[in-house]
Formats: structure tokens, sequence, C-alpha cells
């Protein structure tokens, strides 16, 4: 359900389905995203604390009408807290999910990790250049594998927690709209900001794929946070292909065959 019925541009009747103004080529998208911030944000005080009782009230307020001394503005944004909420039973559940589904290989993906940079020693890893990101032996080398599996393990748990964080919160949005109260706001935490980040810094092309699929979100923080991932891992690809061209170029000259020299003309 659209909250924009006029342009605010320039008041013209638009339709639910309308993207943009067909009078003044308004983007009608980005202003309902804007008008949802701005009643998110607004203060929910002159709410009435307690319902007046009555069969006439109680029907009023369940057909979904203005409660008594509520003005529209009130009546609006609490429509708009219950839709909220609505939307918040089913991101919740996703939480809580994915975050299952997160949470355990990054626990056991972090445990192989620290196992294996104990056997080979902290020493051995700091040896590590890009240099040896040339080779195709990079793939094998467990010095990579080590520290790429810490660090994978590291942005997983962070993100598992900002999961949590986000399921509890919107558990909380949900219980406020239900008592009348200002609802908490559901943000992007920054346990899974800095976990996403660091996923596309180690690993470009999951975070390449992660960023294009949190692109499509509906939340201007996931968005965002996605167009750094996919920046994040073009940067990181470009310069892994970008150091790895000499390393390709000395392989083709070792691979390719000798000239025999001419025989002297007599």
């Amino acid at each position: 359900m659209k909250i924009i019925t006029r342009c605010p541009k320039c008041g013209a009747q638009v339709q639910p389905t309308d993207t943009i103004c067909i009078s003044c080529g308004a983007d009608l998208v980005q202003a309902e995203i804007a008008k949802k911030k701005d009643l998110q944000e607004e203060s929910l005080a002159a709410r009435r604390a307690a319902e007046v009782a009555g069969g006439g009230v109680a029907g009023l307020a369940t057909a979904g009408q203005a409660k008594p001394g509520e003005t529209s503005e009130e009546t609006r944004l609490r429509f708009f807290d219950q839709q909220e909420a609505e939307r918040l039973v089913h991101e919740r559940l996703g939480c809580y999910v994915t975050a299952a589904l997160v949470g355990l290989p990054s626990i056991a993906l972090l445990a192989f990790g620290i196992l294996q940079v104990h056997k080979i020693g902290i020493a051995e890893i700091r040896t590590l250049s890009l240099v040896d990101l040339r080779a195709w032996s990079a793939f094998s080398d467990s010095r990579i594998l080590a520290t790429a599996a810490t660090a994978l393990g590291i942005a997983g748990i962070l993100s598992f927690i900002g999961l949590i964080q986000r399921a509890i919160k919107a558990g909380q949005a949900i219980r406020d709209v239900k008592a009348g109260t200002k609802p908490t706001i559901v943000a992007l935490s920054a346990a899974t900001y800095w976990g996403l980040l660091l996923t596309a810094l180690v690993c470009p092309p999951l975070g390449l794929i992660l960023g294009i699929v949190l692109k499509f979100s509906s939340d201007e923080d996931i968005k965002s946070t996605a167009g750094t991932m996919v920046m994040i891992s073009l940067v990181v690809i470009g310069a892994l292909i970008v150091n790895a061209i000499p390393g390709i170029m000395e392989t083709f000259r070792a691979s390719a065959p000798a000239q025999q020299p001419s025989p002297a003309v007599q």
C-alpha cells in the first residue's frame, strides 16, 4: 500500500502503480521512500495512551478509522506503523533463518582458519606478499587459504551477530506498535555492515554476487552497503588481475619453445 496519492512536486493525483508523475516527471519511487523515512522518524507522542471504552469507539477502531482525539496525521502514522509491523514479522523470521545458515558455517570456517594459522605459524603467514598471488599455485597455498578462511569466518560471525540484532529490534518494533508507542527503528547494524564489506574484500566473487543481490533490497541502508560491496569487489578483482599479469607473461615465456639458431651460410 502506497502512502503517496498525490505528486509532492505538482500535486497531481497519482496511481499506486505509477513510478513517475505524468504531469511533471517527478520520481515517485524516491518520494515514497523519503516519505516513509520521514514517517518513521516522526514523533508519535501525541497518541492517546489508552483507548476509550464503548461500542461505537471500538467499532471505529476495528474499522481502521481515527481514534477519538487523534489527528489525521497521527492516524496515518499509526496505519503506517501497522504496515511496517506486518512486514517486520516476516523479516524477523528471515533474519533468524539466515543467521542460522550463516552462523554455523562461519564458526566452522573460523575454527579451520585458526587451526591452520596455528599449524603454519604467524611468522610464516607474515611472509605473504603480492608476488605469491601471481602464480596459479596461490589457490593451493596453505598460507593464503588459512588467512582467507579466518577472515571469512570473522566476516560471517559479524554478519550473524548483526542479523540477530536486527531480528531482536524487529521484535521490539512489533511490540511497540501493538502497545501504541513509537516503534524502534530497525536499521542495518554496524556488525552486518563490516561483515559484508570484509566478505567483499576477502572473497571478491562472493562479495560481488551478494552485492548485486542486496541491491534489490527495499532498505536504503542495505542498498547503499550493497553498492559499496560491488565497488570493493570490482576494485580487488581488478587489482588481482593487474598483479597476475607479470606471472601469466612469465608462464607463457617459459612454455614457449626455444628458437634454434639458423645454420651459418657457407
